[in-house]
């Protein structure tokens, strides 16, 4: 019998090429022969040298095999070296306990071991060659499949084939390794007397199956990979493989990312099931020391997999090891740092309620506290997050919970979205797990809080000095002193048990009875104090996330949303403001990336603030809950967001949330006000006071937008309240009552014909009486001005024939204002009363006349569409009759009789249709502009123009016409008469900009300035020629203007109405103003003039002369702006065109400041060339000679 080298074997094999083997020429029979061999003895495999050969050329022939005989060659192997390994084993086993009878002895073992070994190398070699046939099957099925998604599976029946035989390989390859585990079981060392030839023979099993697990699909056959990890852990148990293990494991997460996690579930079973912790640690020993190139992506990715995996499994190896882990936070991977990040929190949320590892633990949290303010927005996020998981637990952290608390509400000025929406997931957790309802509830109401804590120290005060007057007599100084320096020693703050335990000390230092009161007493405190920081730092919180309402990032909006909905819950009044804020993201457009729309949670939020009753609540008592809820969200409300509530309540009326029932309360609520006198509600009259009558007309007008049948159902409440009696009284209440009549007629249906099918003729006389009337009255009140506005609208809106009762209106006022007054009293007093009443009345009068004559456009426009619109419908109905006149000639000789009622109704009708029919749109159009031009304000019978000099005689002698009142309104009047005509606008024009520039009232010249908007609008070209002054209002003295001034000519710019000449500068020098409101505007106008065809681009040069030669602008202020400016131009064409024009600036500059400030932009610019590096080199050395 030759001996059998497995060296030699072994290195033939691997070093040949596996297609180079010969095939066997009858496999069939062959196999035969030795499944008859071997079914007497497995030790029969070298009786005879033919049977090795024949099983050596059956395995190198593998891949030739019929599938089937591959299938018995595999199970001939496995079962054999399986029946052989228990043999030995058991054999090995007995004769160490030496209690079998059979067992043989230790002479006889010695005399067998070399007849095993050679039996176990044998049948090792088979199997080494199966598996590397197997694998290489595998690898080739894999590839295929791979190649075969990429050709969006043409071959269907090649997949079905490569899946069969992908299972029948998997399911040899288990038969096999379960043989090697019965193999692992052998006391190998007993066999092979050497380590390097027991470490040969168990590469045999090792070796190829870390080869076969890098494709990735056996890794998903769980059960095989079970047994798989099985085997390694064997080896390194009992055949002290570790080593070996070890480099494979590194080399497989440096290499294969898929096995990030088989790794770490091995080393995990390694440690825990088969006890050797030693292995996983000396890898995480190797991972720390690793430095990774700056390009590598694949390690960094596949070891922090494998670190945060292994922190699920084994947090106890791995916290034994975080002070070399903690190392890789030094790394530049981003993501190596956020695993060891993530480690950090899977470890805290295994142990931290294992008291024996609570300061490692309070460790790592302190780790995670600074991992907030690493340079990567990734790890910042990451800490965050793992410290959310940690918060979410029920634990006693409470100095923890307050100290995230902090690190949250910094985080929200982070600039990074990720992390400031994750810092309010944060903080809303904290929010909803706060530790201070025990005694008080849940609320968190900052004024009863400090109330709480006032009470307690109030009777901690009482009880110290009754305690202090009982002991007092029985203390000798000494002591006295002594207990000063402790009371000294002990006020100094500590945390945890330590301020325990100085309670405890302090309560038993009193010596009285009663030391349990004084140590409730002092906890209660340190409890308020807790419990009060706590609150402040959410109010910071929700201060900060009310800024991020309207961040670009979607998803940061949501977040900031509903936290600020959980602290309405919580009772923090903060979010009342940010509440209301949130009412402008109506007007927000686009999702999120979950496709949510922002006006539709918001929606959901107000719907659950507002329009949530309590459940025990009845349908009356919910209606009623609901309607005060939306009339206190107008209290105190602005402009803006009374529009924004206004569109927010008709997509809530859309979706039918507010229905019939609170529309009836609220129309109960106004109803009110007629019948019993406002009070302020401390009285014991159940009326509603003057602030809910007001909501209530308010939100109704609101709801009548959405359906105008709100409005007419109301119309006799509105005539007979709000233009009645109480709205004499209260002018607000009249004005929203104007406004809500107004919407009687719905948009769609609003144009030149007066409402007939709306309301009847008398209720329209009724009410164009009341709105004529409440115009013309004499008050002193303020509240006139924007009652009288919406009155004229009102009017306009529903007068059959506004032009010619607005005429006789304006003619009444005139005779009220310059006639005779009628007055009882005498002397100085009544003169002094005449003077203010006719200033007050003229006021009011040039308020009308301006009103007047800006609805009289829009009812000349309205009068223009009309028109074409019917004249379109006129062609339409022609070509309908002729064709119904051929196929219905009888008929209509049978209705003609029918229809002679109707005749002389429709007589004006169809003249006007005729006209209509025989008109030119463009004569209309010249008609109604030359009404415009002419007759308005030039006209022979024109009233307009009549007040056309007394408005310029009071604008133009201010000083003797010295009251705000009259002169504000003058210049309205001015303003509104001079967008009618180009004629009166070009010869008032210099007027208006002389008081623009002079006038020391601001608000006359905010509304000149807007004057001017709207004069640029309707005449450009008179207007282009002036903007400089325009401009200069934005530097005004005044904020109010200044904010006017942007808001106007960020609209003219946008809109194309005025051409941007080197205006831009002074644009730019508003993102430095120190209102933050005119700065965040002027930001947002550059971004929306960026998406306009290169607009800073072009402008970049001019704006940037105007900036230098500003020698009022500080050098910070300039650096700000031109980085901001910078950042949108990132087109590289762009950026080198504009290094050009710079750098041939550079060279004639005169003065170090020039030289400096395009430097300044050059080094800032992406872009750089050699050229423009020397040139700056150059340009240091030449200042630096100068000097």
């Amino acid at each position: 019998m030759s001996e059998f080298s497995l060296s030699e074997y072994l290195t033939k094999f691997q070093t040949s090429d596996k297609n180079s083997f010969p095939i066997v020429e009858n496999p069939s029979s062959d196999l035969n022969i030795v499944i008859d061999k071997l079914a007497i003895s497995p030790e029969q495999i070298d009786s005879d040298p033919e049977t090795l050969e024949l099983l050596i050329d059956l395995s190198h022939g593998f891949p030739h095999l019929p599938i089937k005989l591959q299938c018995q060659l595999s199970d001939l192997v496995g079962s054999s070296v399986s029946a052989l390994s228990i043999e030995i084993a058991d054999q090995l086993n007995s004769s160490t306990d030496g209690n079998s009878s059979n067992s043989l002895n230790y002479q006889q073992i010695n005399v067998l071991i070399p007849q095993w070994k050679r039996h176990l190398q044998e049948y090792g070699y088979l199997i080494h060659t199966i598996l590397t046939f197997l694998h290489v099957s595998i690898s080739k099925i894999a590839s295929s499949s791979s190649s075969s998604v990429a050709s969006k599976r043409r071959n269907n029946e090649n997949d079905k084939q490569n899946a069969d035989l992908f299972k029948r390989c998997c399911n040899q390859l288990e038969s096999i390794c379960e043989s090697i585990t019965k193999i692992m079981d052998i006391n190998l060392s007993r066999i092979f007397q050497t380590t390097p030839e027991k470490d040969l023979f168990i590469s045999l099993f090792l070796r190829p199956l870390f080869v076969l697990v890098e494709n990735e699909p056996v890794i998903k056959i769980q059960s095989l990979t079970i047994i798989i990890q099985r085997i390694i852990a064997m080896a390194v148990k009992n055949h002290n493989q570790a080593t070996v293990v070890q480099d494979a494991v590194i080399s497989s997460l440096t290499y294969f990312q898929h096995l990030s996690v088989f790794d770490a579930k091995l080393l995990t079973l390694i440690s825990t099931d088969y006890e050797c912790p030693q292995l996983t640690e000396e890898v995480l020993k190797d991972i720390s020391g690793k430095v990774f190139n700056s390009k590598d992506t694949t390690g960094p990715k596949s070891i922090s997999t494998f670190l945060s995996k292994l922190s699920e499994l084994s947090p106890v190896i791995m916290i034994r090891q975080m002070g070399s882990v903690i190392n890789l936070l030094n790394n530049s991977s981003v993501i190596l740092r956020c695993s060891v990040v993530e480690s950090c929190g899977n470890i805290i949320t295994q142990l931290i309620k294992e008291d024996h590892y609570m300061n490692q633990v309070m460790v790592l949290i302190d780790l995670l506290e600074e991992r907030f303010q690493d340079s990567n927005p990734y790890v910042r996020t990451k800490a965050i997050q793992n410290c959310l998981k940690i918060g979410q637990m029920d634990l006693n952290l409470n100095k923890k919970r307050l100290r995230f608390t902090e690190l949250a509400v910094r985080s929200l000025q982070d600039r990074s979205s990720l992390v400031r929406r994750n810092a309010i997931k944060l903080l809303a957790m904290l929010l909803l797990k706060h530790p201070f309802s025990g005694i008080h509830g849940t609320q968190l109401n900052l004024p009863d809080w400090e109330k709480h804590l006032k009470d307690v120290e109030k009777n901690l005060n009482k009880f110290m000095e009754s305690e202090h007057a009982n002991i007092e007599d029985d203390r000798t100084p000494v002591e006295s002193q002594q207990d000063e320096d402790e009371d000294g020693d002990i006020s100094m703050d500590m945390e945890g048990e330590q301020e325990l335990s100085r309670l405890e000390v302090e309560a038993e230092k009193t010596n009285t009875a009663d030391t349990n009161t004084l140590l409730k007493m002092k906890l209660m405190i340190a409890y308020y104090n807790d419990a009060i920081s706590f609150i402040k730092n959410i109010h910071n919180g929700i201060n900060l996330t009310s800024k991020l309402l309207f961040s670009k990032n979607r998803n940061e909006v949501l977040e900031a949303m509903d936290f600020l909905v959980l602290s309405d819950a919580y009772g923090l009044k903060p979010s009342k403001l940010g509440i209301k804020k949130m009412l402008h993201l109506v007007w927000m457009k686009g999702t999120n990336d979950e496709g949510m729309n922002i006006p539709t949670h918001l929606i959901d939020c107000y719907k659950q603030l507002f329009l949530t009753a309590p459940d025990g609540y009845n349908a009356r008592e919910k209606a009623a809950h609901i309607a005060k809820n939306l009339i206190q969200l107008t209290i105190d409300a602005s402009i803006s967001d009374l529009v924004s509530l206004e569109q927010l309540l008709i997509m809530m009326y859309d979706r039918h949330f507010i229905d019939e029932t609170i529309i009836n309360v609220l129309w109960a609520i106004y109803n009110s006000t007629s019948k019993e006198p406002f009070i302020s509600g401390s009285g014991h009259n159940k009326s509603f006071d003057r602030q809910q009558a007001h909501g209530s007309i308010i939100v109704l007008g609101m709801l009548s937008l959405a359906n105008n049948e709100i409005a007419l159902k109301g119309l006799d409440s509105l005539l007979n309240i709000g233009l009645g009696d109480a709205g004499a009284q209260d002018l607000i209440l009249c004005r929203y009552s104007c406004l809500t009549l107004e919407r009687i007629v719905a948009k769609k249906d609003v144009s030149s014909d007066p409402p007939l099918f709306i309301i009847s003729e008398e209720h329209e006389e009724k009410t164009i009486k009341k709105l004529y009337n409440k115009i013309i009255g004499y008050t002193s009140d303020l509240q006139y001005y924007p009652m009288c506005e919406q009155a004229i609208s009102a009017f306009f809106t529903i007068a059959s024939k506004p032009d010619v009762q607005a005429t006789n209106m304006i003619r009444e006022k005139t005779m009220m204002t310059f006639g005779k007054p009628e007055t009882n009293l005498s002397g100085d007093e009544s003169a002094m009363s005449q003077d203010s009443s006719r200033s007050t009345s003229l006021s009011q009068l040039l308020f009308i006349v301006g009103q007047v004559a800006i609805k009289t456009l829009i009812y000349l426009e309205k009068c223009e569409s009309e028109f074409k619109k019917r004249k379109i419908e006129t062609e339409i109905s022609k070509g309908k009759d002729k064709v119904g006149n051929l196929q219905d000639g009888d008929v209509s000789n049978i209705n003609t009789s029918t229809n002679q009622g109707n005749a002389t109704t429709d007589d004006a009708k169809d003249n006007e249709l005729e006209m209509i029919g025989g008109t030119n749109e463009d004569d209309f159009t010249d008609a109604i502009q030359f009404i415009k031009e002419n007759e308005l304000l030039y006209g022979d019978n024109t009233l307009f123009g009549k007040f056309c000099p007394i408005v310029e005689e009071i604008v133009s002698n201010s000083t003797r016409f010295n009251d705000p009142i009259l002169l504000r309104n003058a210049t309205l009047c001015l303003e509104k008469l001079m967008c009618i005509s180009s004629k009166y606008c070009e010869k008032s024009l210099p007027l208006l900009i002389t008081v623009m520039e002079k006038s020391p009232d601001p608000i006359i010249r905010s509304n000149a300035v807007l004057g001017l908007g709207d004069m640029a609008v309707c005449f450009n070209n008179l207007v282009d020629e002036n903007t400089d002054y325009l401009y200069r209002r934005l530097h005004d003295e005044n904020l109010m203007v200044q904010r006017t001034c942007l808001m106007t000519v960020t609209f003219l710019i946008l809109a194309g109405q005025v051409k941007v000449k080197g205006q831009l500068g002074e644009m730019a020098k508003c993102l430095e103003n120190p209102d933050q409101g005119i700065s965040d505007m002027c930001r947002l106008f550059f971004s929306e003039l960026a998406t306009k065809d290169n607009a800073i681009y072009n402008s970049f040069i001019d704006i940037f002369s105007n900036l230098s030669a500003d020698e009022s602008l500080n050098k910070n202020s300039f650096k700000k702006i031109i980085k901001f400016l910078l950042s949108f131009i990132d087109k590289e064409r762009y950026q080198n065109q504009l290094s050009e024009k710079l750098l041939g600036r550079l060279v004639k500059c005169e003065s170090q400041k020039q030289w400096d400030d395009i430097a300044f932009i050059l080094n800032n610019l992406p872009m750089k060339n050699e050229k423009t590096t020397d040139i700056l080199k150059e340009g240091f050395k030449l200042v630096a000679a100068r000097e």
